[in-house]
């Protein structure tokens, strides 16, 4: 079975847009690497802020923040370096 991919910058752009036409989170899976090297992977996600006082753009971050099927946040939102996503919503990420 052959995986689809999708260009960093498009899945960046796709990540950007928060809420639906209907004003819900907009919801997504993702596998990424910690920069501890551990990878995660998470069915359901939603995009938030990476942390206080962070500029995302200059860090090259994203906020990760894993939900149930509701879309109510569970656990701890993750800092997410982009360089480090290796797939989103089951297609894997290319420069």
């Amino acid at each position: 079975m052959d995986k689809k991919t999708i260009r960093r910058n498009l899945m960046l752009a796709d990540m950007d847009i928060r809420t639906d036409e209907r004003g819900r989170r907009r919801i997504f899976s993702i596998k990424f690497v910690s920069k501890a090297g551990k990878l995660y992977f998470i069915p359901q996600a939603y995009a938030c802020g990476a942390g206080r006082g962070v500029n995302m753009k200059e860090w090259r971050l994203r906020g990760i923040q894993p939900c149930d099927c509701k879309g109510q946040p569970e656990g701890h939102p993750y800092p997410v370096d982009i360089d480090l996503i290796m797939e989103y919503n089951r297609m894997k990420v290319v420069m």
